[in-house]
C-alpha cells in the first residue's frame, strides 16, 4: 500500500478474523488427529463449508487490498516482494508437511493459491470493476463447466481434472484465484464510486478489534506461526493424557470414530458408500492383524510402521481386491 495514504483499519481488522477462524479450524483438526474430538468433526460437511468460507475470505481481501495499493500510487517492487514472501511460505508449508505426512503432504494449499492469485491479478490491476468481477466469476465456475479427465496431470494446481488429490490443504487456481478478482473487482467499484468515509475512518478499539488488527496487518507471520504452535500444544496434552493414562474414549468408541472418519473421507474422493465402508473395515482387519492397530489409534506410528500402514491401505482400496469385493 502507498505509505503516503493511512491504511484502511476495516481491512486489516477483517484479515484479522479470518485468521482467528483459521486458527479454530486448525484447532479443530490438532484436536481430531490425536483424537480429543471425534475424527469424523473434520470431515462434517458444515465444518468444510466453514474452512471454504475461509478460504474465501483470505483470497478476496488479497483482491481488496491489491485495489487499495494501486489507489494513488503502485509500488511494483513492494509488491514482488511481499508476494515473494508469501510464495516462500507456501515453499516451507509443502516442505514441512512432506515431512509430517508425506502421503498427504501440502502440493497447492491456500498460500500457493494467494501467490499465484497475486500474480494473476495484476494484469486486470487497471480493468474495469466489471471486467474484474466477470473473470472472477469464470474462473470459480470453471470447474463445473470445463472439468475433463485430460487435465488429471494438472489437476493437483489447476483444478480442472476429476480425481481429488490426497492432500492436507488443497486450493487450486480453478475455482479459487477467481475469489482474488471477485474481490479486486468488488473493491474497485467501492473506489470508483468514493470509499465510504465510515469505512475509511474506522479505527480498532479495545484489546480484541486491536489484536484483530494487528493479526491482519502481520497475517503472513502469524498464518506461518499459529499452527506449529497450536500442534505443539494439542501434542504435549495428548503426550501427557497418554502418561497419565487418561484417554479421552474407550477402544470401542474409537474403532468407530475411525471407521466413520475413513469412510467420509473415503467417500468424499469419489467411491460409493458401500465400497468405503467395506475398504475401511478391510483397514481395521489388517491393522489389527500386522499389529499396528494401537499404534493407529494413538497417532504414534513410526515412519516403518507408517510405510506398512499406507501399504495395506492402498490394498484395501483397490476396487478389485478380492477381500472388499
Amino acid at each position: 500500500m502507498n505509505p503516503s495514504r493511512p491504511r484502511i483499519e476495516a481491512v486489516d481488522a477483517a484479515r484479522g478474523v479470518a485468521l482467528a477462524a483459521m486458527g479454530v479450524y486448525h484447532f479443530v483438526w490438532d484436536l481430531s488427529f490425536y483424537n480429543f474430538v471425534s475424527p469424523s468433526t473434520f470431515y462434517d460437511p458444515r465444518f468444510q463449508f466453514f474452512g471454504h468460507i475461509i478460504a474465501v475470505s483470505f483470497l478476496a481481501l488479497v483482491g481488496v487490498s491489491l485495489a487499495l495499493a494501486a489507489q494513488g500510487g503502485f509500488n511494483p517492487g513492494a509488491y514482488a516482494r511481499r508476494t515473494a514472501l508469501v510464495a516462500g511460505a507456501a515453499a516451507l508449508v509443502s516442505l514441512g508437511t512432506y515431512f509430517f505426512m508425506p502421503e498427504a503432504f501440502i502440493a497447492f494449499g491456500i498460500l500457493h493459491c494467494i501467490a499465484a492469485a497475486s500474480a494473476i491479478a495484476l494484469a486486470f490491476l487497471r480493468a474495469r470493476w466489471f471486467v474484474s468481477l466477470g473473470v472472477g466469476v469464470l474462473i470459480v465456475l470453471a470447474p463445473w463447466v470445463f472439468a475433463s479427465p485430460s487435465f488429471d496431470s494438472l489437476h493437483w494446481f489447476l483444478g480442472l481434472g476429476v480425481s481429488e488429490p490426497r492432500t492436507l490443504d488443497w486450493r487450486p487456481l480453478f475455482p479459487w484465484a477467481g475469489f482474488t478478482l471477485i474481490g479486486l473487482g468488488i473493491a474497485q467499484a467501492i473506489i470508483a464510486r468514493g470509499v465510504p468515509e465510515s469505512l475509511a475512518q474506522w479505527r480498532a478499539r479495545g484489546s480484541l478489534a486491536n489484536a484483530l488488527s494487528f493479526g491482519g496487518r502481520h497475517s503472513l507471520a502469524v498464518y506461518v506461526l499459529h499452527q506449529p504452535v497450536l500442534l505443539a500444544i494439542v501434542f504435549v496434552a495428548a503426550t501427557a493424557s497418554a502418561n497419565f493414562g487418561s484417554v479421552g474414549a474407550d477402544s470401542a468408541t474409537q474403532e468407530a470414530d475411525f471407521r466413520l472418519s475413513c469412510t467420509l473421507e473415503c467417500t468424499a474422493a469419489g467411491p460409493a458408500r458401500d465400497f468405503c465402508e467395506k475398504a475401511c473395515d478391510c483397514v481395521v482387519r489388517d491393522s489389527k492383524n500386522v499389529g499396528l492397530w494401537r499404534q493407529v489409534l494413538a497417532n504414534s506410528l513410526a515412519t516403518e510402521e507408517r510405510h506398512r500402514f499406507d501399504a495395506l491401505t492402498r490394498a484395501c482400496l483397490r476396487p478389485d481386491a478380492e477381500m472388499i469385493r
